[in-house]
């Protein structure tokens, strides 16, 4: 059984747990943004949690490790939603399932769910690099747009939640948004070779950002 990093932990920690976690075919394995974004969350004692596109399950189980009351794993993909509770209860027990809700929808839907932070990774590769993905694998990267935010609109559009936790590479035009979020913390981490065109190096710097309801 691999261990559960301790909340805080450094995003590299998150992303090693993510490689362990079982993932079914088409289902999103957690990447490195993921990873940080899982690393924000050891603030979540007490509090219920949205894992908005919940793939395997990295930020329910982060969440549930850090205390949280309640999660609910959002996921269009039912198989995802099986592997998020499987991996939940085989690495922190049946009692952290029972903290769990599995909710099969898709960002439009979020309107109808109130929680005290909603954490998301979404889709924000731009449009144009979408053909330098793995055929078998773009279906899950589609959704960022013209410009990779279009995901994140989506999110801000529908989310009743006191606080939207989103990942956002420094690359991407952010002002766009027209929104002030607060930056929780940055990384530079390594990118698909699909990000080549926008960033220019095998790394790049990426952000979880706080929208808070005043400032949506």
């Amino acid at each position: 059984m691999s261990a559960v990093p301790l909340p805080g932990s450094a995003w590299t920690a998150w992303h090693r747990l993510g490689a362990a976690l079982t993932a079914s075919p088409g289902v999103h394995r957690p990447s490195e943004f993921s990873a940080l974004l899982a690393s924000t969350l050891s603030d979540v004692w007490g509090r219920t949690v949205l894992d908005a596109g919940s793939g395997a399950g990295l930020i329910a189980v982060a969440a549930l490790s850090a205390g949280a009351s309640h999660v609910v794993a959002l996921d269009r993909d039912p198989v995802a939603l099986q592997d998020t509770a499987a991996n939940v209860e085989r690495l922190l027990g049946a009692a952290a399932r029972d903290r769990l809700s599995l909710w099969q929808a898709d960002f439009t839907q979020l309107g109808v769910l109130d929680a005290d932070v909603l954490a998301v990774n979404p889709p924000q590769r731009p449009a144009h690099l979408l053909d330098l993905v793995e055929p078998e694998h773009r279906h899950l990267h589609e959704g960022g747009g013209h410009d990779g935010l279009d995901g994140v609109r989506l999110v801000l559009t529908h989310a009743r939640c006191h606080e939207v936790r989103t990942t956002a590479a420094d690359a991407l035009p952010l002002d766009a948004l027209r929104r002030t979020p607060r930056r929780l913390t940055t990384a530079s981490l390594p990118v698909h070779p699909s990000w080549t065109p926008l960033v220019h190096a095998e790394e790049t710097k990426v952000s979880v950002w706080a929208f808070d309801r005043s400032t949506r």
